[in-house]
């Protein structure tokens, strides 16, 4: 099928005032030949490009041609719902032909049929589960998926992990369940698939585990791009706390859990005394953690030196039981009929592949020879009643994974966003994010005039964010004038949760619009509120700043309080940081200003997301005019629109945008 004519000839007949835009067929026939060939585009399209139309229609028409899989990633759920039951729906009536498209998920998303027999038999849910099991059941024994998010009723986060499934803790074919289990009967429609939407946590977990999770493919287009080579960091993250290991050392041995390992073992003497010394041994290190560390309740402290902790006394009480399990599992085996026999063998499998990683965790904290591992701390968490710090560690070299990793499995790579390119218009950062230089680039602007349809502004006479106390009395004097102003209908985002509260406080003795939080209600109830009630004020941290499509007057006003620069001592950035300075190299320039201005983009991209839409964004942030680098952060906006700094003058250009 020629695209050309789909565009111009189709697509008008089904989709009632559709007029083809030239940036959206560009965009559409540049992938089109990716994917019947091979390479790397970065392809930037402004918000209503109607991007996810222009990728769509190409990677269905080579998938139905080819018969393989196009896989495309996305960063979040909206999207994804997006493209399921909006896209794919018109995309069919398009080419007249059904797409088989599928969402795949992660393994701990899906029941697992053995792990809730066991919970069931043994009537192990939790005291805080005995009022809901009924209902639980009642859902189980109705559901085609087994997808947790698909359940309405209350479960614990406990009692979730305890009946879904697990990577390392799975029998696969040899389980009974096998040819019926929720997620591998998912897999196999994942195989079938013309499209395969994944999200960006998935498919980096499927880089970090070998390309084992999801089907073979070698077509990807991954949009909402910007942040993809972040999450790929995270998901080579390590993070151990003393009750998760505390809970690996009890799931295999404890006096008063009869299912326990050991137990079903038949309590070895010298495996039962080999758990009870690692039990021992886990609070002298967890100890010795806290003395060398010392508190930390605040935030994230990296951890610049090998730390003594002790001497290795702990690796090697797990050591011991590793060996232990490696010969008590020549007795045993998954393949066995006997159901027993296969709990066992599992779970001495599941024990020496997790202890071996935190013996392999404790090493290099004590040892430091990998260069390429940051480790730091962060508080206890206190809501979960953790008493110790949590450890974390993950690799500053993204760009090497995913240039040496994961794009020379591809054929065809498609990063795509709204935001890709820097302030200086260029596409260095995210190359250099990515670590790959051999690509095509593509530019496209928005349809949208938001020279007529936006304003934005910046007042002067604002405190520099150093002097906090001051910088926040005068932010808190402009957003309540541009609450007032729009009569609510309002995002203000923040980019601490400190200042998020102050400014919280202050609104709700002062304010009389509905003030929602996203700190008190979480980030998808409380977009759900302001969607619901009328001329809502929204305040949001990270989540807001990106992937939150409002149209209309719902949104008219959106409040960046500060410039989002990344805190310098986040200790990943701040190991970068020392590595470009030994290289005589400004990792400000180089990083933190474009990741900013990509951010900001976002920000401002919240507010215009039609053609009717109108409004103000707001920066109230003096750097903008006292520091060098405003100028360019500046040049990241919508080309045109020129910053106001008079409050008269905005309410009269404010009462004549237009009224679509």
């Amino acid at each position: 099928m020629n695209l050309n004519s789909i565009f111009h000839e189709t697509m008008p007949k089904i989709w009632e005032d559709y007029e083809p835009r030239e940036s959206q067929i560009t965009l559409s026939s540049k992938i089109q030949e990716l994917l019947q060939g091979s390479g790397v585009l970065l392809a930037e399209a402004g918000t209503g490009v109607g991007k996810s139309l222009s990728y769509l229609l190409p990677a269905a028409l080579y998938s139905l041609e080819s018969g393989s899989t196009v896989v495309v990633s996305t960063e979040t759920k909206a999207l994804q719902d997006q493209l399921l039951f909006k896209d794919i729906p018109l995309l069919e009536k398009i080419l007249n032909q059904k797409i088989k498209a599928e969402r795949a998920l992660g393994a701990s998303n899906y029941i697992c049929k053995r792990k809730w027999k066991i919970a069931e038999d043994t009537g192990n849910f939790g005291t805080e589960m005995i009022s809901q099991i009924d209902n639980f059941q009642e859902w189980l024994s109705e559901t085609q998926t087994g997808i947790k998010t698909e359940y309405n009723g209350y479960a614990s986060s406990e009692f979730w992990s305890k009946v879904t499934r697990e990577a390392d803790n799975c029998l696969g074919k040899s389980c009974k369940n096998f040819s019926h289990s929720y997620y591998f009967l998912e897999k196999e429609k994942w195989k079938k698939a013309n499209i395969l939407i994944v999200n960006h946590y998935l498919l980096a977990s499927h880089i970090a585990g070998d390309f084992r999770i999801l089907p073979n493919f070698d077509k990807i287009i991954i949009d909402e791009a910007h942040n993809f080579p972040e999450i790929v960091g995270r998901s080579f993250r390590s993070e151990i706390t003393y009750d998760y290991i505390s809970k690996q050392l009890s799931f295999l041995y404890s006096k008063e859990n009869k299912q326990s390992l050991i137990q079903k073992m038949g309590s070895p003497e010298n495996l039962v005394d080999a758990l009870d010394e690692a039990k021992e041994s886990l609070i002298k290190l967890y100890s010795r953690i806290s003395s060398e560390l010392g508190l930390n309740l605040y935030g994230s402290v990296r951890i610049k030196k090998p730390l003594l902790l002790d001497k290795g006394d702990f690796e090697i009480s797990l050591a011991r039981i590793v060996n232990l399990f490696i010969d008590k599992s020549t007795k045993y085996s998954k393949e066995s009929e006997n159901n027993l026999e296969k709990e066992i063998a599992l779970g001495l499998e599941t024990g020496i592949s997790r202890f071996r990683g935190l013996i392999d965790f404790f090493a290099e904290l004590r040892n430091r020879k990998n260069e390429n591992l940051v480790y730091w701390s962060e508080p206890p968490n206190f809501k979960e009643k953790d008493k110790f710090l949590k450890l974390c560690s993950e690799p500053i070299n993204v760009d090497e994974i995913i240039a040496e990793i994961f794009i020379p499995k591809m054929e065809s790579v498609i990063f795509t966003s709204a935001t890709i390119s820097s302030p200086k218009g260029d596409f260095n950062y995210f190359e250099d994010q990515i670590g790959f230089k051999q690509v095509e680039r593509l530019e496209l602007d928005s349809p949208f005039n938001f020279q007529k349809q936006s304003l934005l502004f910046i007042p002067k006479n604002i405190e520099d964010p150093s002097n906090e106390e001051r910088y926040l009395e005068d932010i808190f004097v402009w957003i309540k004038f541009l609450i007032e102003l729009t009569e609510g209908n309002t995002f203000v985002l923040f980019t601490s949760n400190k200042s998020l509260k102050k400014i919280h406080e202050k609104l709700d003795k002062e304010s009389n619009y509905p003030i929602i939080s996203q700190l008190s209600q979480g980030a998808i109830q409380a977009k759900q509120l302001y969607l619901e009630t009328d001329h809502a004020v929204l305040l949001g941290v990270s989540s807001f700043w990106q992937g939150i499509d409002i149209k209309g007057d719902r949104l008219k006003s959106v409040i960046i309080t500060k410039l989002p620069f990344q805190v310098p001592s986040e200790p990943v950035l701040e190991t970068k940081i020392e590595k470009m300075k030994e290289k005589n190299i400004n990792a400000f320039a180089k990083v933190q200003l474009p990741r900013a201005g990509l951010l900001l983009k976002q920000g401002y991209g919240r507010l215009i997301r039609s053609i009717s839409d109108t409004g103000i964004v707001s920066i109230l942030d003096p750097r903008i005019y006292t520091k060098s680098y405003g100028k360019t952060l500046l040049q990241t906006l919508p080309k045109g629109v020129l910053p106001e700094t008079d409050p008269r003058v905005l309410l009269d250009k404010y009462n004549n945008l237009p009224k679509i």
